[in-house]
């Protein structure tokens, strides 16, 4: 059956894409090159459309069948530029010369969804749309169905560096210069090869339960409970902080997607944690990292000049190369937060025991419409106090009762908030 499925849609892409195609190279990154087909840019029932590939320099894997792996997909999506929403109607995923999964749809049936920014379709949008301009067109022959892959080529490029006479002065306006400047990179996500996650050792701590909040194995013993917490005791960046001081940058909007709700919440003995469904990220420094979980912080952990917030929710993010960036958001005492209180419905005493959420909850209902927000380099705030963690703390805080605040603290039974940490030099950027 899923031969004769094939076929049939290779057929469909060959009475569809049987034109001399004329590839332009969109966008190419460390992890992959997207291309798209000029020549198939044809406008359909108000909407374009136009096929695209994306060459992958490392096996990706199919969402589908978990054993299956390919490094070149070929889509037909669907653009709506008055909207700025796109929706795939035909996907083809290959392995070296074999067709391993394949799917499409009608497309008065499709779903338009706006791209995640600055993503394949992102990009590939904006040129259909006549927004942006390709990086290189390349002919190629006449084609009757999705064509084979490419192999991936990898450069390696050396970098010549200048070495100055002299070292230039280090003025406030020059840091902030400096700090501006690596926020705004290239506007191209870099795609990385998966690694270790730096998540998977905080969740191994939590699971074990080798430290407290409180008592000899509190904040100020973490360091020597265990080899492995030393960082909580030499480390220079840690967190949380106080921020009082702040460098002056011209910081890009923070680029969040936080459509995908969540599905369960856990008492992990520290705190609540709400697990989400795949597909919430945010751009930072054109790196694209993906939500984890939320959880919360009673009474806040970090601070915003001095002041102490009621409660704080921190979501988790994290790279492929297991890198993590936390978004924070102080919450002060006034109207309930309906979000909280669909959570708060599943919130249980039972230690490690998740629990399904009955309700929709958004990560966009936790998080302020404003998107100002502080900046700077810090560690996980628990065991092992893992440093190279990139903080963002919006400015703006959300409201939850005192109802809310309550109930949380009474299944917790305990403050959960690491003492403020020294900055030891470090910049706040906002």
């Amino acid at each position: 059956m899923n031969k004769i499925i094939a076929i049939v849609l290779l057929s469909l892409a060959a009475t569809t894409n049987s034109h001399a195609a004329v590839w332009v190279k969109l966008q190419e990154n460390n992890g992959a090159k997207l291309m798209l087909d000029k020549q198939s840019v044809l406008e359909v029932d108000k909407h374009k459309k136009a096929w695209i590939k994306i060459i992958y320099k490392e096996p990706q894997t199919n969402i589908e069948v978990a054993e299956k792996t390919y490094n070149l997909s070929k889509l037909l999506w669907l653009f709506d530029c008055a909207t700025q929403k796109a929706a795939a109607s035909q996907v083809f995923q290959f392995s070296g010369d074999e067709l391993i999964y394949s799917a499409a749809i009608d497309s008065k049936m499709a779903k338009f969804i706006e791209p995640v920014p600055e993503t394949e379709i992102d990009v590939a949008m904006r040129y259909v749309c006549g927004i942006a301009v390709p990086a290189e067109t390349a002919q190629e022959k006449p084609v009757v169905a999705p064509s084979k892959p490419e192999p991936a080529k990898t450069e390696v490029k050396i970098e010549k560096k200048e070495v100055n006479a002299e070292k230039p002065e280090l003025t406030k306006a020059k840091i902030a210069e400096t700090l501006t400047a690596a926020a705004n990179k290239s506007n191209k996500i870099t795609i990385k090869p998966l690694a270790e996650s730096k998540l998977k050792q905080e969740n191994k701590n939590v699971a074990n339960k080798r430290w407290s909040y409180e008592g000899k194995e509190g904040p100020e013993f973490w360091g020597k409970l265990n080899p492995e917490y030393t960082t909580c005791d030499l480390g220079r960046n840690q967190s949380p902080i106080n921020i009082d001081k702040t460098v002056q940058a011209i910081l890009k909007p923070l680029k969040t997607f936080q459509r995908f709700p969540a599905y369960d919440i856990v008492n992990t003995g520290y705190t609540m944690q709400v697990n989400f469904k795949q597909g919430n990220m945010v751009v930072l420094d054109s790196v694209l990292y993906h939500m984890r979980q939320v959880h919360f912080h009673a009474p806040s952990e970090n601070t915003i000049h001095g002041k102490t917030y009621p409660l704080e929710a921190h979501f988790v993010h994290e790279d492929a190369m297991g890198n993590l960036t936390v978004l924070a958001v102080m919450f002060e005492e006034g109207k309930a937060n309906e979000a909280i209180t669909r959570l708060w419905q599943q919130m249980s005493g039972e230690v490690n025991i998740a629990k399904p959420l009955k309700s929709r909850v958004l990560p966009s209902e936790l998080v302020p419409k404003n998107s100002g927000y502080y900046r700077f380099s810090g560690s996980l705030t628990t065991p092992p106090c893992t440093e190279g963690v990139s903080w963002v703390v919006m400015k703006m805080p959300m409201t939850a009762s005192k109802e809310q605040i309550e109930a949380f603290k009474n299944v917790i039974r305990h403050e959960n908030n690491r003492p403020l940490q020294a900055l030891n030099g470090r910049m706040v950027v906002e």
